[in-house]
């Protein structure tokens, strides 16, 4: 092993050593940073600790199956170790964040007031329809419905991401709720949440991005069914008279809420007037499709990069692009497409350990209910009902 690490990473050759077997050492090539060779190939379990350990030094460590290539002996040529596809784990400095401002930290509670007022005027927006002076008695407390499903969808769904960042020890931001214009389809453009810190290792990965569409999806599901429950069916020409029907494309489980409610509009001559908050659950069962689509970095990119790989990732990326231009969701394809450009996945520190088998189930599991949240045709929903 070559003893030449220096510039203040003498200390990473201890802690590493303490739990692999090093076979050769490096700088990196093109960074400030140190790359060792170990013999191991099962590092799930120790490479936690080696992060704790170097955290207290100042450093941090990824650990990849690579191509490794040092010469041993510089005076002989011939001298060279070269290998394919080995543990190297690689060393580098941890950059100092910069202090947040007070500023800063009140951003989130001022979007979340934003956004919360931006939903309730489109409630009152919404509860001044036609439906609403038809069939309800109190549009003001419609109004406020409406808001509590919207924004608990989006809130809980955000919740799920936080627990799981929590449990597996990842620092993040509170979430960015972020305002639509009232009265404009969707009144809200959905929430997130910022990482403070990287996923350990592909479980991680999984975990945090999987946790929110579920979360979501639960909440969405019990909005689905009281919304069901206040909506209406019409004939067909008394819904000519009624202003502001938007037709919607249902997904398999917001129709098959509906069945069970009742509320299916089977008969040609007649209608479903969606009230407010099935409208909500609509927007619901959308954000949980478009999260879970296998794509960039998007919670279904998570999940499929944990799940497959880079190329495989790479792969469902364009495939999840295609299928949102095919269902004429142009818009959301185009900004799919630019955060696959600007940033096409998430690397987790430790990318040489397998997703655990339970997990590997969960993953088609998560596809599933995407297709099963997708917005479809008509056309494509009328075999299934």
């Amino acid at each position: 092993m070559a003893v030449f690490v220096n510039g203040g990473y003498s200390r990473a050759v201890p802690a590493v050593s303490s739990f692999y077997t090093i076979l050769d050492t490096q700088r990196h090539p093109t960074g400030d940073a140190v790359r060792f060779l170990i013999a191991e190939n099962e590092i799930y379990s120790t490479f936690p600790k080696l992060l704790r350990e170097l955290a207290k030094e100042g450093m941090i460590a990824t650990a990849k199956r690579a191509r490794y290539s040092s010469r041993l002996m510089p005076t002989l040529s011939s001298a060279n170790l070269t290998v394919e596809n080995r543990v190297v784990i690689t060393v580098s400095k941890i950059q100092s964040a910069r202090p947040r401002s007070k500023y800063l930290t009140s951003i989130p509670v001022i979007l979340f007031l934003a956004t919360l007022t931006v939903v309730f005027i489109d409630g009152l927006y919404k509860s001044g329809s036609d439906f609403t002076r038809l069939f309800v008695q109190d549009p003001i407390l419609l109004a406020v419905v409406y808001t509590m499903s919207l924004l608990g969808i989006l809130g809980v769904h955000e919740m799920g991401h936080m627990i799981a960042n929590k449990w597996h020890g990842i620092r993040t931001s509170w979430p960015y709720f972020i305002p639509g214009i009232p009265g404009f389809f969707i009144p809200t453009f959905g929430a997130m949440i910022v990482t403070r810190s990287a996923m350990t290792n592909r479980n991680v990965l999984f975990d945090v991005g999987i946790s929110g569409p579920i979360a979501g999806l639960i909440v969405t599901m019990v909005v689905s069914v009281y919304g069901a429950s206040i909506s209406v069916i019409i004939p067909d020409d008394q819904a000519q008279d009624i202003g502001g029907l938007m037709p919607l494309r249902s997904s398999i489980l917001m129709t098959a809420t509906l069945q069970l409610a009742g509320q299916d509009a089977a008969s040609s001559d007649s209608v479903l007037i969606m009230s407010p908050v099935l409208f909500a659950a609509w927007v619901g069962f959308f954000i949980t499709f478009l999260n879970l689509m296998p794509a960039a970095q998007l919670d279904g990119g998570h999940i499929v990069r944990s799940a497959l790989g880079v190329r495989w990732h790479r792969i469902l990326t364009y495939s999840s692009i295609g299928v949102l231009f095919g269902l004429g969701f142009y818009p959301m394809a185009f900004l799919v497409l630019i955060i696959a450009m600007r940033a096409p996945e998430s690397t987790p520190l430790d990318d040489v350990s397998p997703l655990s088998k339970k997990r590997k189930a969960l993953f088609w599991v998560a596809i599933a209910l995407a297709v099963l949240c997708a917005p479809l045709p008509d056309e494509a929903l009328s075999p299934l009902f």
